[in-house]
């Protein structure tokens, strides 16, 4: 293994790479509730793995490379990627309750969470705006700010899931998972006006166009199951029924949104590497969750508003969802090999 490699990947390490455990879970999740049972457990080992490797490398990143990981969390264009490890860390005890029907793990999971968002969250804030000097929105914005809903969304969820479970009063508890979910909706009106206006009346070159623009989709797609597990969770609470015929509306108009972006964004990733070659980067994990959420989100609504015409939906994308995750995975693996375990002299030739 190549150990200068491996410091400076330590040392430069992207803040957004948590989005591999984000994909892999959340078509793991959904993998089963299609009914794929093993493409689902074979998923779920597979980022049992990933989370604890991504966790490692965050933390060695923090105590050895302080420098450059609180930079980062200062930039504009790179601070929110962080919030991945908050809803990374999410999907996984969604996995742990849906797959495993082991409540425990998903328990500290939410809380560890939840004190992980606070900080995260409130850093990226405060830091890129007492900021002296600021970039343009052109450089600044791009769709990774989206993950302010991703994150509150994916504690939204994960809550609604352990609600029983949590030793909280029931309405307190309610209240805390519709807090996060109507944050996440904030969050999500704010932000895609401003992505919006980017796009459209700001100049935009090819290499401007990331990957990330796809949590345009993505967000609107978690909003939508959070929506649809919020409401299974206020069935029995009489003092929140009257919030889900409201949040059911919100919860199909996400899911509009969600699909709007899909061909606007098709087309515009075409036309990125028109100019740009494709090539492997951790940004492309952030194509491969909007996927597999878009999938689960019309599979519940589906079964929410008995409209089995978008659980139709659902087994196409599954199979969009499978090719994109395991083309990445390869691209994944194979920048991996090469950069960490062949020579130099030979990496060359290849």
């Amino acid at each position: 293994m190549n150990t200068v490699n491996l410091k400076t990947g330590i040392q430069t390490f992207s803040p957004d790479y948590f989005a591999l455990a984000m994909s892999t879970g959340i078509i793991s999740i959904v993998s089963h509730m299609l009914g794929y049972t093993e493409i689902s457990r074979v998923l779920f080992i597979v980022n049992s793995i990933e989370i604890p490797v991504l966790f490692l490398l965050f933390i060695l990143r923090l105590i050895f490379y302080f420098p450059a990981f609180r930079k980062d969390l200062s930039t504009h264009a790179k601070g929110a990627g962080f919030l991945t490890v908050v809803a990374a860390l999410c999907i996984l005890g969604a996995e742990f309750i849906l797959l495993k029907n082991e409540y425990r793990p998903a328990v500290i999971l939410w809380y560890f969470s939840i004190g992980l968002w606070l900080i995260l969250l409130y850093a990226f804030f405060i830091l890129v705006t007492i900021n002296k000097q600021k970039p343009s929105l052109e450089s600044g914005i791009n769709g990774s700010w989206l993950l302010f809903v991703v994150s509150a969304q994916a504690l939204s969820i994960l809550g609604s899931l352990l609600q029983p479970y949590l030793n909280i009063p029931e309405d307190i508890a309610i209240f805390i998972h519709l807090f996060f979910y109507l944050l996440g909706v904030l969050f999500y009106i704010i932000l895609i006006g401003i992505i919006f206006y980017r796009t459209t009346f700001v100049t935009m070159k090819a290499d401007e166009f990331k990957p990330s623009y796809w949590i345009d989709m993505g967000a609107a797609a978690i909003s939508t199951l959070s929506g649809i597990l919020l409401i299974k969770s206020m069935g029995n609470v009489p003092e929140f029924l009257l919030y889900i015929p409201t949040i059911k509306v919100f919860s199909i108009l996400f899911w509009i949104a969600g699909s709007w972006w899909i061909p606007a964004i098709i087309f515009l990733e075409i036309w990125r590497h028109k100019s740009i070659s494709l090539k492997y980067n951790s940004g492309y994990w952030s194509l491969v969750f909007p996927l597999g959420v878009y999938t689960a989100c019309t599979w519940q609504l589906g079964g929410e508003t008995e409209l089995s015409f978008l659980r139709e939906i659902s087994y196409v994308f599954i199979y969009i969802a499978w090719v994109a995750w395991l083309i990445t995975f390869i691209a994944m693996c194979s920048k991996l090999i090469k950069t960490y375990f062949i020579h130099p002299a030979i990496r060359k030739g290849l």
